[in-house]
Parts: C-alpha cells; structure tokens; sequence
C-alpha cells in the first residue's frame, strides 16, 4: 500500500513485461540453432550414400479399365484410386553391398515389395481404413546380399485419386540411413519448420500463463496456435513426423489434423481483430459451420461407420476454402484503419500467402497429369506461404505489442504528472485524497496522521531567492521520504506544507518523527543553509476504538501543528 513500494513494482513488471517474451525468444533460438548445428555435424547428413534406381527402372501403370499404359522411367503415372503401378528395377552390383535398403517415398500410395517372385515387404490395402494410407510415407525395406542376381519389383497401389508420388526418388541406401537422405533433401525446410514448431511451442506456453494471469484472451495466443498447427501440417505434409514418431499412420493423421484445425486459431485472431459487428457475425457462423462439419468427419473417420472419407475431405476443402475467403474479406472490409494502424501488415501478408497457397495447388495438380515433374517436385511455393505468413502474424503482433506497452507508459506517465509533484518527486494532494480512499475502502482503522509545515520558506524565498527556497523544498522533501515511505505514504499538501501517514501503533510513527527532526539538526550543522532549517509537526492518532476519518485526521493534525508552530516562533524570539 506503500508509495515507495507501488513504484518499485511497476517499474519491476514494466521491465519485466518488456523484457521477458524478447529474452525467451532469443535464448530458445539460440538453443535450437546451437542443436540443429551440433545435429547435423555429428550424424554426418550427406547425399553421397544413395544411388538412385530412376535409370534403371521401367513402369507400368495398370487401369481399372484393364488398359496398361507403359510410364517413362521415374514417373508415377495419372492413376484413380485402386489402380496399381509396377515398378521393374534390375539392381546393379556398383549400386549394392552387404546391409543395403531400399528407398521408396511414396504419397497417398502403399507398396508391395517382391525379388523376383518372392515378398519381400507386403502393405495391406484397407479400403475401410482409408485414412491409415493417406499422407506423405517413407518404406525402408531390407534387401537381402543375393538382391543383384534377382529383378526388383514394387507393385504400388494408389489410395487416393492421381496421387502424385514420385519414383525419381527410390534408391539404395546404407541400412538405417533413409532418415538422413530425407533430411539431407530437406534439411533447410526440416530444420526451419521444427525451429518454427518449437518457437510456437514456447509462445503457447507464455501467452496461456499471461492469458490466464490477465484473465483475458491474449492476441497472441492463438496466433501461437495457429503457427504451431499449420507448421505440423507442412512437417507431416514431408513425412517428418515419420523420423520423430517412428508411425507413418499418425505422420498422416498429425498432417491432416492439423491442417483443418488450423482454421480454428486463426479464425479466433481474425475475430479478435475485426471491429465491425456484421463481419464478426458472418466469421463466428460460418466457423461453428466449419468446426460442426469438421467434428463430425472426424468423428467418422475414426470410427467404423462405412463412408467414403475420401469424398467428405472434399467438401472440407471447399468449406475450409469458403471460410478462408471470408477471413480475407473480413481483414480488408471488417477492420477500420482508424482504430488499427497495423491491419495492412496482416492484410497483404495473408494475401501473399494464398497467392502462395494458390500456386500450390496448381502445381500439386499439375505433378497429376504432366509427363516431367522435375520443376514441380518442390515444396517450395509452400515453405515461402508458411514463412510469409509467420513473419506477417509475427510482425503484426509485436507491433500491436510495442504499441500496447508505449501506450501504456505513455498512460502512467500522464497518471504521474496528474499526481504526482514535479518539484520535489512527492506525491501531490490529489494523490493523497486518492490514497485516503483506499484507506476508507480498505478499512484501515489503525494509522497515525502528520501534519508537516516548514518554516522560513518566505524568508529563504525573498531574501535568498526562489532557487534557494526550491532547493530548500527539496531538501525537506528527501527527508520526509527517507522516513515516511516504508509502513506509510507522504505527499505535498501545498506550498510549505506536507502530509505523511503511518500505518501501525503510535510508537512507530513517533520514532519516524524523531528520526526527523534529527535530520533537520543534522542539516543545521551542516551549513547547507544560510538560515535555520526546521519544520513545524502536528499529528493525530487513529485506532480501533477511537476511529477518526483520515481526511478529519488531516484537518486536526494541521490544528495541532499550528499549535507547535507558534510555540517555536515564542521560543526563537
């Protein structure tokens, strides 16, 4: 309750409200650059163990129509859900030693392996478990040392409608070492994805415990949500999961769960946002639409009711791409710029991201039917969206931050010049009728009020100038804070007069008096001062039984110090 002790602590949750997200960004950066960097020196990542089988491989793709089309080397072929696509590969003896495996990334697909006609590895095809099979999945299959002498065939199975694999990438490998091809492919993509994941990670954390201490939703907590959920989209989206979790049926589930969750977080930002009613209305509809839509195919998916998941994830898709495209509309048309100085840095971030999105699809649905694919075989176009989109959110949050916390400072320091005294760095009168209410509202009952009045401030004043009688303020003000600031609270009444309260019994508050005027004895020796230094006290006791109203206190201490003035001036003559 204590000025002193008021202060100290806002200073202290300023410092700390401005330092502490920056710092554990920084140190968790730091920590994770320093990992990956000791990561990928220590287990050796390098491209130079695997040898690619796309020169010796021939593909045949076989239709449900009962056609089989012939496919150039390396390529997948526009096959539907069911057909198959054989893959002939004679391993040559440079390409082989003892403990080899076989490299086969595959997506929305499944594989059978054979040597010569013999199974080597089997994926059984479950049409009633459709969503074991979907996603971006990685076979890493022993060869036996005989596997030179005999043919290799892969016979892969399509799950999904023209599901884009690409055969250009199966190879040979030293055994246990597909993890590191994958990230020797897609270290850069691994290593910033994971980083982002963990970063959302920490920003979760933090925004929860400051959500939940401030009992108010923080902007930054769902875009942290959104951050973490669309990152694991695109680390499943690459098979990641596979290396983490070592289960290529939850790598597919995390990818797409992930991905329709993500319009949840970030449909709460952009709520949280927009400040026009009609905008909020359309936005909370059409998301309890989506949300309803999206628990119910879950919900079906994971249980064993017969229906074709496959068919349901388009209408998600095209719901999800509604709701996308009233987000957008919303960011443009239901934020007023007058209230939000920010909103473009969201607005063109966001519309960067789905051009980026929109390219995305286009060359996801041109690797379906074009005969090369070398110059859509990337996921690039999605790693710039993702980036664009972090760095856009992240930007828009620290500056709507930065201006939250100057606006802030600017606000208590506008609340110290309204009570605060500039001269003398005291409390002024307003501030001690406010902290007298506090009191009355507390109940405090048990306090001593002190009247304070300097004497010969006039005098200092004509005879030795204003800055004299400034410096003399001053100087009564250091020492009235020096004793009045712990277990009470002082201010500047006005002019030559001060107020100071002591909470506790009255042998406190005379000690703290005492001690006072020891000062003032102590500044007379001295000599800081042409003339005598001293101060005038009244003061009145208030407890339990004999209870008087502080702002009453106040009035029968300045009584009481009258009283003792006028006894000083008889006494000096």
């Amino acid at each position: 309750m204590t000025e002193g002790k008021d202060k100290k602590k806002a200073e202290k949750n300023n410092k700390i409200d401005m330092m502490r997200l920056p710092r554990t960004i920084v140190i968790a950066l730091t920590l994770w650059l320093t990992f990956m960097i000791v990561f990928f020196a220590f287990n050796d990542i390098k491209f130079d163990d695997f040898y690619s089988l796309k020169d010796h491989m021939s593909v045949d793709a076989y239709h449900n129509d009962g056609r089989v089309e012939h496919i150039e080397a390396g390529e997948y072929g526009a096959t539907k859900k069911g057909e198959k696509v054989k893959v002939y590969i004679d391993i040559p003896q440079d390409a082989f030693s003892c403990g080899s495996e076989l490299y086969i990334p595959l997506y929305n697909s499944i594989v059978d392996v054979y040597l010569d006609d013999e199974c080597i590895y089997k994926d059984e095809y479950n049409p009633d478990n459709m969503s074991a099979h979907y996603g971006a999945r990685v076979y890493e299959i022993m060869l036996p040392d005989d596997a030179p002498s005999k043919q290799l065939m892969l016979d892969i199975t399509a799950v999904v409608n023209k599901p884009s694999s690409d055969l250009s990438k199966v190879g040979i490998l030293p055994a246990n070492q597909s993890w590191k091809n994958v990230l020797s492919r897609q270290s850069v993509i691994y290593s910033s994805s994971l980083s982002l994941m963990v970063l959302s990670i920490i920003c979760i954390l933090y925004f929860t415990v400051r959500s939940i201490s401030l009992k108010k939703l923080q902007l930054g907590l769902p875009i942290a949500l959104f951050e973490f959920l669309i990152n694991s989209w695109f680390f499943g989206s690459l098979g990641m999961f596979r290396f983490v979790i070592g289960n290529e049926e939850f790598n597919a589930k995390i990818e797409y769960y992930s991905l329709y969750m993500s319009s949840i977080p970030l449909t709460v930002f952009i709520y949280m946002v927009i400040d026009k009613k009609l905008f909020k209305r359309i936005v909370t509809y059409l998301s309890m639409v989506f949300d309803a839509f999206y628990l119910v195919a879950t919900v079906i998916e994971l249980s064993s009711i017969q229906l074709n998941y496959s068919d349901m994830l388009k209408y998600l898709h095209a719901l999800m791409g509604v709701l996308m495209l009233m987000l957008v509309l919303a960011l443009f048309y239901g934020v007023s710029k007058n209230n939000n100085r920010y909103i473009f840095i969201l607005r063109y971030g966001i519309l960067i991201s789905i051009m980026c999105g929109i390219m995305e699809l286009v060359r996801f649905n041109l690797t379906k039917y074009v005969a090369k694919k070398a110059w859509f075989a990337t996921h690039g176009l999605s790693s710039v969206g993702i980036l664009i989109i972090a760095f856009s959110l992240f930007i828009y949050l620290v500056s709507v931050s930065a201006e939250e916390y100057m606006n802030k400072i600017e606000k208590e320091q506008l609340m110290l010049l309204a009570f605060n005294d500039a001269l003398t760095q005291m409390a002024n009168r307003a501030e001690c009728y406010r902290r007298i209410d506090d009191m009355e509202a507390e109940g405090v009952k048990e306090y001593t009020m002190i009247f304070i009045d300097l004497n010969y401030l006039k005098v200092a004043n004509d005879k030795y100038g204003h800055e004299t009688g400034d410096r003399l303020l001053k100087t009564i003000a250091k020492h009235i804070k020096a004793h009045f600031m712990d277990d009470a609270f002082c201010a500047r009444w006005g002019g030559d007069e001060f107020v100071a309260c002591v909470f506790g019994d009255e042998k406190l508050a005379l000690e703290k008096i005492d001690a006072f005027n020891k000062d003032m004895d102590e500044e007379n020796a001295s000599g800081s001062f042409e003339f005598p230094v001293s101060a005038a006290c009244g003061y009145v006791h208030s407890d339990e039984e004999n209870y008087i109203k502080p702002i009453e206190a106040i009035r029968e201490a300045d009584a009481i110090m009258y009283d003792n003035k006028k006894r000083m001036k008889a006494a000096m003559g």
